[in-house]
């Protein structure tokens, strides 16, 4: 049978590959981590480039149209949900994960990967709750999350008017430095990171 199965196959027989599952594996991020991993990439690059098209170019058409497709308040309260599945999500696969490269580098990249959660979860934390100690309504894509109050709470607002600016360009500084080092790894060290998360088989 295995004599037939290779003439089929042109007298070749092919290597065996393991489809990519739901669940993480010590060799590869399943289809749900990969998933909210570059859900959380258009996000983010949604998010600054609405931001950056604004500064640069001021009000235009253009703006508003990326405006109108990704409000900065509801790409941040998107950003919050998705952090907070992805945080639970590698929990639950915790221990079946890929492991963390040994060395410096993989401690560094430990502590980027940490800072990237902690940035994705205080931005739109405190930016939600600034908007609600100065009374303004918290909106979803239109949809009244929680109502205008006449208040001014500073403990409310002090934090993110301290903060949420710098933390931004933090942000943004550690996105291109993380996507110089997939590019790194793929092309200068040829090692198997970024296989973890793009390719959907095993070789």
């Amino acid at each position: 049978m295995a004599h037939n199965e290779a003439l089929n196959n042109g007298g070749t027989s092919a290597p065996d590959r393991t489809p990519i599952g739901w669940r993480d594996s010590p060799s590869r991020y399943g289809r749900v981590s990969r998933t909210l991993h570059w859900l959380t990439a258009v996000l983010v690059t949604l998010q600054f480039t609405v931001l950056l098209a604004w500064r640069g170019t001021g009000e235009n058409a253009i703006t508003l149209l990326l405006a109108s497709i990704g409000p900065h308040g509801s790409l941040g309260f998107m950003l919050l949900i998705v952090t907070l599945i992805r945080l639970g999500w590698a929990w639950v696969n915790r221990k079946q994960r890929p492991p963390s490269s040994a060395g410096p580098g993989g401690r560094l990249a430990h502590i980027v990967h940490i800072t990237f959660y902690a940035l994705l979860l205080w931005l739109p934390a405190f930016a939600m709750l600034r908007q609600y100690g100065r009374g303004g309504v918290l909106r979803f894509y239109g949809m009244e999350l929680l109502p205008a109050a006449e208040r001014n709470i500073s403990w409310m607002i002090a934090p993110a008017d301290l903060l949420h600016g710098p933390l931004s360009w933090l942000l943004c500084g550690l996105v291109v430095g993380h996507i110089a080092m997939a590019l790194i790894h793929r092309y200068w060290l040829k090692d198997n990171v970024l296989a973890r998360m793009v390719e959907a088989r095993d070789r």
